[in-house]
């Protein structure tokens, strides 16, 4: 009998979660598997670099790691399929509520922009921009966003209804092409998207007197295949935050085009999130970020 009981022991070991083997090897370095498409991808620099100064603040709770960048595009519902997977994706940024969000995940929930990215900034072509001082409902403004980009469900909430482009990219094709007004990004990312598309596309403008806000935190999200990546993040987030380098990092990547945005001095359009309770959105004074 000894035979079949070794047998179904090692088929239970086969069988045993991918959790279990990111804790198998205590001395092999933890890989972290995150989307980074690379120079397509320099937007999120800030974002990078907080992760890899989590992993660099737990070294000496958690040892080594390594970065598996993965450098394709999936959709979001794909991404959430892969990180609940674990095997090419295991660490992802993403809001409440989003498909991302409600993937097999364990949620950090501490807002790593400090709200920033539901401060939304248009890119403009000027020669089809309406006059803002005349716009008085969002609905008169013809928008676009990415392809399945979580804040079209946003949008659509308020009745207002984006065109899409396929790829990042596509859309300053289209925004030359007029073939809508305004394309919203975040305050954390639209002056480094400016920079970097303007000697491409040399008409394209940061509109001056608009801000769309809607309530949008973004929290790191690890795959629950790996329980001890997640407690290693939730630590260094919290290290980081101790001793004042999570405070000193944001500024150094977005206080000055914080200041250049002048975000106090726009009129504001709120939009209400589907993904969190209605209740309270859009009713008190909106906290600038600095």
């Amino acid at each position: 009998m000894k035979y079949p009981l070794l047998l179904l022991f090692t088929l239970q070991l086969l069988a045993l979660p991918t959790a279990a083997a990111e804790t198998t090897s205590a001395h092999a370095p933890m890989v972290v598997r995150y989307y980074d498409r690379g120079a397509k991808d320099a937007r999120h620099a800030y974002k990078f670099e907080l992760i890899g100064k989590i992993l660099e603040t737990t070294r000496a709770e958690y040892g080594d790691y390594s970065l598996a960048r993965f450098s394709d595009e999936p959709s979001a519902k794909r991404q959430a399929l892969l990180i609940s997977e674990g095997k090419i994706l295991n660490l992802l940024w993403a809001s409440p509520g989003t498909v991302i969000a409600r993937a097999d995940v364990i949620t950090i929930p501490v807002d790593i922009l400090k709200g920033l990215l539901g401060y939304r900034i248009c890119l403009i072509n000027p020669a089809n921009f309406p006059d803002s001082e005349k716009q008085i409902s969002l609905n008169q403004l013809q928008i676009a966003q990415g392809l399945n980009w979580a804040d079209n469900e946003i949008y659509k909430h308020n009745d207002i209804y984006p065109k899409q482009a396929p790829t990042f990219e596509a859309l300053f094709e289209m925004l030359a092409a007029k073939r809508f007004e305004c394309l919203p990004l975040g305050a954390d990312e639209v002056m480094y998207t400016w920079r970097d598309q303007k000697t491409k596309f040399p008409f394209l403008a940061v509109e001056p007197n608009l801000l769309i806000y809607y309530d949008y935190p973004i929290y790191l999200h690890v795959s629950k295949q790996f329980p001890v990546l997640a407690q290693r993040v939730e630590l260094g987030l919290k290290k980081l935050q101790q001793s004042g380098e999570f405070d000193r990092l944001f500024k150094q990547h977005h206080a000055a085009d914080i200041a250049l945005l002048q975000l106090q001095q726009r009129k504001v359009f709120c939009l209400k999130s589907p993904y969190l309770p209605e209740k309270g959105q859009c009713e008190k004074p909106l906290d600038f970020p600095q």
